[in-house]
């Protein structure tokens, strides 16, 4: 970690001197859920004011050095200004860079109060004033908001998807990786629903294991070792991902149920 942030300020550095002030860690490792060879890196980089497009510019150069430099693991998030942190994040319009590029678009996921929560919370500074002194702005009902809506609109169609595959060809093996995102991912919006925070995957599975119906037990254990690296599955079958499908689902009928008027 602390070798691929050197590499990564080294080069933005060189390339855009003074231009990133702030740079911090969300994501898995700030969730104490990160894994060497396994997770990318996400960060909250911060300029003294909004980037131009002169800056996007250097940006791209930057980071098309660094995939030349440093492959793996990428180091990926937004590029925002000093007082963004203190507004909602949904309306900003920055640089932001996903699996090694940078972009220049109002498309950026990772712009949201899930975000700007784990920054508050949890984030790691490695350059800049320390998380406390930043006075992100944090709502627990815009949190609430983004995760509902976000179950609806990619996690459900993303259930279909996999029901279909899986009917399509019941003896098709699926990737270790899609398995894990799909029975673990859903869950960290349950869990941010009903409780207010924000846990990784790992945390996910282990509120799973407290909360959703026992027939998800097994699923969830095979998910969770998958996610530790100490699992022995090469391939998943359609019975597992069927399961996980499923969870997605319980996931999103269940926030939904209690987001309703008068629930």
């Amino acid at each position: 970690m602390a070798t691929a942030l050197g590499t990564y300020l080294e080069v933005v550095d060189s390339c855009a001197p003074g231009l990133v002030e702030g740079l911090y860690v969300v994501g898995s490792f700030a969730l104490d859920d990160w894994r060497l060879g396994h997770s990318d890196i996400d960060i909250v980089a911060v300029t003294a004011e909004p980037a131009t497009d002169e800056d996007a510019a250097t940006l791209v150069t930057a980071h098309a050095l660094l995939a030349e430099h440093q492959p793996r693991p990428f180091v990926d998030g937004p590029y925002v200004a000093w007082g963004d942190l203190i507004t909602p994040p949904m309306s900003l319009h920055r640089p932001w860079s996903l699996e090694g590029r940078l972009h220049h678009d109002g498309d950026c996921f990772e712009l949201n109060p899930v975000t700007w929560y784990v920054l508050a919370a949890h984030g790691v500074t490695v350059r800049g004033p320390s998380v406390d002194r930043l006075g992100t702005y944090v709502d627990v009902d815009a949190r609430v908001r983004f995760v509902v809506d976000n179950l609806a609109s990619y996690w459900s169609p993303l259930s279909e998807q996999v029901r279909r595959a899986c009917d399509a060809d019941p003896t098709r093996a699926f990737e270790p990786d899609s398995f894990e995102w799909c029975a673990l991912g859903a869950l960290r919006l349950h869990h941010t629903a009903f409780r207010g925070g924000v846990v990784s995957k790992r945390g996910a599975g282990e509120y799973g294991l407290e909360v959703a119906p026992a027939r998800f037990a097994g699923v969830l254990h095979d998910a969770l070792a998958v996610r530790a690296g100490t699992s022995t599955l090469t391939a998943v079958d359609t019975g597992r991902m069927r399961l996980a499908a499923d969870l997605i689902q319980w996931c999103t009928r269940t926030v939904a149920d209690a987001a309703a008027p008068g629930v």
